[in-house]
């Protein structure tokens, strides 16, 4: 279920859990055989989706979108260990659409994850930082990809001040087996269309031409990661420069270089946005009569 991936926005700490992950996700379904996949993806309001089983919940003019786990382009159930960005994505577009939604909170808990699906799930987000409020609560890690998508939010908001913030950056690996299929006697043809086309297959050898392309992706992938941030968070490049070789902080570190906007609990965050407003009043059948007598035209004689 999980699909294979050249590239990675993940910390240290979700490289490790990504070894186990498929493991995991097999237990969790053995175990929870009554949980049922997302419904197909509609564009209805925020209470639909809520209905559809989509990773939202509303608390009066509030969306909570929960991002735990290693991030995945997509995963058809709901998941303790994953988040799958396509759904994710969804959630965050009904809430942005829906007029009676004013603020939308993503919980987040990820050490980043897969890089496919992260750039759309980054736009949706920004998109909806332009009409509503959309707050990012960290209770516990918010680490590469995951503070991809979190960096056009209007605010990011630690739990705690030991929670984890960073890992800012891209990485992939190519293994070279060629030599352990020599001494093995396996010699491996490719037949393709080009040198890079089978660039990472296993058992052939990697060319400086083949290394060389896949750090000009990574490279790009890197300058598009900091001008998000350096748009959405407001951090001028010189002194994003240093915080963007993959380390993490402590989020009362990470205040202080501006990468968080403040360490609060969920409940303080949720208790500073403003209530819904009072719905208009509707007039009643009676009250629209009267109101529309008065204005009954005047006869003139001819």
């Amino acid at each position: 279920m999980i699909e294979q991936t050249l590239l990675w926005g993940i910390s240290a700490l979700g490289e490790a859990q990504l070894k186990t992950l498929a493991g995991l996700l097999a237990a969790e379904r053995s175990a929870n055989p009554q949980v049922q996949p997302y419904a197909a993806i509609s564009a209805g309001p925020a209470a639909e989706a809520e209905r559809d089983g989509l990773p939202i919940t509303l608390r009066d003019n509030i969306a909570i979108i929960p991002v735990r786990g290693i991030m995945l382009k997509s995963y058809p159930w709901p998941s303790n260990y994953v988040s799958s960005s396509l759904h994710v994505r969804a959630a965050v577009r009904a809430a942005r659409q829906d007029d009676t939604i004013d603020h939308i909170i993503l919980l987040s808990d990820t050490p980043g994850g897969d890089v496919r699906g992260m750039h759309e799930l980054t736009d949706e987000i920004t998109e909806a930082a332009k009409n509503k409020t959309v707050i990012v609560q960290v209770e516990g890690i918010l680490a590469s990809a995951g503070y991809h998508i979190a960096a056009p939010a209007t605010a990011i908001y630690a739990s705690h001040r030991m929670n984890t913030i960073g890992s800012i950056g891209v990485k992939t690996v190519l293994w070279d087996s060629s030599k352990m299929y020599e001494n093995a006697g396996i010699k491996v043809h490719k037949v393709d269309t080009g040198e890079h086309k089978s660039t990472g297959l296993e058992g052939a050898p990697v060319t400086a031409a083949q290394l060389a392309e896949v750090q000009r992706v990574v490279d790009q992938l890197y300058a598009e990661f900091k001008a998000v941030i350096t748009a959405g968070r407001n951090i001028v490049e010189k002194d994003l420069n240093p915080l963007a070789d993959g380390r993490t902080w402590f989020a009362s570190e990470a205040l202080g270089y501006g990468l968080i906007d403040g360490i609060q609990p969920l409940e303080q965050t949720l208790s500073g946005l403003s209530q819904h407003r009072q719905p208009q009043h509707r007039l009643t059948r009676a009250e629209a009569a009267d109101m529309f007598a008065a204005f009954e035209p005047m006869h003139t004689d001819r």
